[in-house]
């Protein structure tokens, strides 16, 4: 039995292992712009097997493009005992860098003895040529350091000879007795007396070498000293905490951590992974013994969602927005609370929560039931006179105007700020309608409502506006009690608005608060922001109201277009008044904040009716389409 029992055992590993991806069967071919390269690792552990599939990546990128440095290397290594020069054999180097080796792709597997991980890498071959010339140039720089770092002739040598020498590299600075001297390596002739002097060597990326030396006339003082890298120290959190940090691919633990032995002066990668979060790299250059604080806030990953319905074919809406019909497949969503609506002619609508961590698929599977009560449609707002409508429940399709963003681009002034904001079609932002139907006599009864989307109306004017205002005025702040607009006379649309501030010239006023009490009396806050511009007439030319098509579609079960009407809405953007004071204060027609247009299908039973589509067009700006009654 045990041996049937290992029989299975090694059977399942076999047939059932994780299939890997493609390149780590055989590593791509070079393309134009990149080598390829694939660490493999294998430990007990999963972080010592991710290690040695790092240095497996270096190893093998060094030896094919760097040869000289690597075998010179190599030979450093295998002679020297110390953990601490072994620890970053690949990660440092002699000579040669790394910029432009990037890690494409991990594949990590669980194994009966332990881990095994292999790495995906690739070498930017622009970065490799780059590094070529530099070690070019650096083997020149030598070469003239060996003759540079020589003081006083041979025939001195009977003072006394003094010679430095450093490894793993040359140009260290040398110092006796506070003195520079010159860079390793480095021979004086008869230039020191005899006795006891302190030696100092310094090299930028390795730590300081600090000694007495004793120089003796007619004898000749070698010293070789192997230098041991320096590092710098960081300080690592991020938001949320527990963010995985990793430096160059190699894992260094969970964020917050602080960690001092970050290679000096060569360009490192540092990345944080969180497996609700998008991944995030930072280049990194540290001087030695520097310590850096890094506090990094990752971005949301998004999640996905899928719903399904019996029957199929209802409208999904997730946090009030339509996403689609069912069944819906991985519509991505922000991590976090979310509440989903299925919605179908004839069925009762269902209403959940749901919770999505980032990255997360989540599904959803809703069975609809019959609908047999009779549900009323009418308006909540309580300032609007809207015909009621009692049908079976129905939806409509909303289609309005792509969003326009501000573009201040040219603004270099607040005359340019105030006109780019004048011009801004922005009630094409947050114009918002909806239909009610019932049946009437033999026909249909349609009852359009629009008003105005107060989260878009903050999100995409008013926040940018006032951004954009505060950098070009002289003074700013919220005023609440002491402004008061209104609408002198509804008809026409006259708006009228008294506060101490109107009486200087160049003043911008701009709604703030919610709206609360509408429009035709208004004393909910205002922006207020008091410019310096000229009066070039160029105000006088922008058209203060926009004219938008409405168009309501409705379609029969047989798909063919029953009823079509065309109407049109004004909406007032802005005013002015005798001093050239500008007030943002958006209305529809008439004053009110909301508008009710009726349509009469007299041939058309509600039952019939399959889908109804109303289209908000982009607004036209015009002038003031009523008479103007100023007092």
């Amino acid at each position: 039995m045990k041996l049937w029992a290992a029989f299975l055992s090694v059977l399942m590993t076999t047939f059932f292992a994780e299939a890997g991806p493609s390149w780590t069967e055989a590593t791509p071919k070079a393309d134009s712009g990149y080598k390829y390269y694939v660490g493999r690792g294998e430990a007990s552990s999963e972080k010592e097997a991710f290690n040695q599939a790092v240095k497996d990546a270096y190893d093998q990128a060094a030896r094919e493009n760097f040869p000289a440095e690597y075998s010179y290397q190599a030979d450093i290594y295998q002679t020297e005992k110390s953990s601490y020069l072994t620890e970053r054999t690949i990660f440092s180097g002699i000579s040669a860098r790394f910029d432009g080796f990037e890690k494409e792709d991990e594949f990590i597997q669980k194994t009966k003895n332990g881990y095994t991980v292999k790495l995906l890498y690739k070498f930017s071959k622009n970065a490799i040529a780059q590094e070529k010339s530099r070690l070019k140039t650096l083997a020149v720089d030598r070469s003239k350091k060996e003759q540079m770092s020589v003081f006083g002739n041979k025939s001195d040598a009977s003072k006394g000879v003094l010679i430095v020498e450093t490894t793993p590299t040359d140009g260290a600075a040398v110092y006796i007795d506070g003195d520079r001297y010159g860079q390793t390596p480095m021979t004086l002739y008869g230039a020191l007396t005899a006795g006891k002097h302190s030696l100092r060597i310094d090299h930028q990326r390795y730590q300081t070498v600090t000694e007495d030396i004793i120089v003796v006339p007619g004898k000749t003082l070698k010293i070789k000293k192997t230098l041991i890298p320096a590092f710098a120290t960081v300080s690592v959190s991020t938001e949320p905490v527990s963010a995985e940090v990793f430096i160059d691919g190699k894992p260094l633990g969970t964020a917050p951590l602080k960690y001092d032995r970050i290679p000096v002066e060569e360009e490192i990668t540092l990345s944080l992974r969180h497996a609700e979060m998008e991944t995030m790299s930072v280049p990194l250059k540290l001087k030695k013994n520097e310590t850096r604080p890094i506090n990094i806030v990752l971005p949301e990953k998004s999640a996905s969602f899928s719903v399904f319905s019996f029957p199929s074919g209802a409208d999904v809406f997730i946090d009030k927005k339509r996403i689609g019909s069912t069944p819906v497949r991985d519509f991505p969503i922000s991590r976090g609370s979310h509440t989903f609506t299925v919605e179908k002619d004839g069925y009762e609508p269902v209403t959940r929560s749901l919770a999505a961590k980032g990255g997360a698929k989540v599904s959803e599977t809703v069975e609809l039931r019959t609908l047999t009560a009779i549900q009323t449609v009418s308006s909540k707002k309580t300032t609007v006179l809207m015909p009621g409508a009692s049908d079976k429940f129905h939806r409509y399709e909303e289609e309005t105007p792509p969003k326009n963003r501000l573009n201040l681009g040219g603004a270099s002034d607040g005359e340019d700020v105030l006109l780019a904001l004048m011009k801004w079609s922005y009630p094409s932002n947050f114009i918002r309608a909806r239909v009610s139907y019932k049946a009437k006599g033999k026909g249909t009864f349609f009852a359009l409502f629009f008003s105005f989307d107060e989260e878009n109306y903050q999100k995409l004017f008013l926040n940018p506006a006032v951004k954009a205002l505060k950098n070009v005025s002289e003074r700013k702040g919220r005023e609440t009690k002491k402004i008061k607009c209104q609408y002198e006379d509804k008809t026409y649309g006259q708006i009228s608005c008294s506060a101490p501030a109107l009486k200087r010239s160049d003043t911008v006023l701009i709604k703030a608060a919610p709206v609360k009490h509408g429009f035709f009396s208004d004393k909910t806050e205002f922006e207020r922001f008091i410019l310096m511009t000229s009066a070039d007439g160029r105000r006088d030319r922008v058209r203060p109201y926009e004219r938008h098509k409405i168009i309501l579609s409705v379609y029969d079960r047989s798909g063919r277009q029953r009823v079509v009407n065309v109407d049109t809405l004004s909406i007032a953007k802005f005013t002015t008044d005798k001093n050239r004071n500008v007030i943002f204060m958006p209305a529809f027609e008439d004053g009110f904040e909301s508008f009710v247009s009726v349509v009469e299908a007299p041939n058309l039973n509600p039952a019939d009716i399959s889908r109804v589509v109303i289209k908000i067009a982009e607004g036209t700006p015009i002038d003031n389409p009523y008479v103007t009654k100023r007092k």
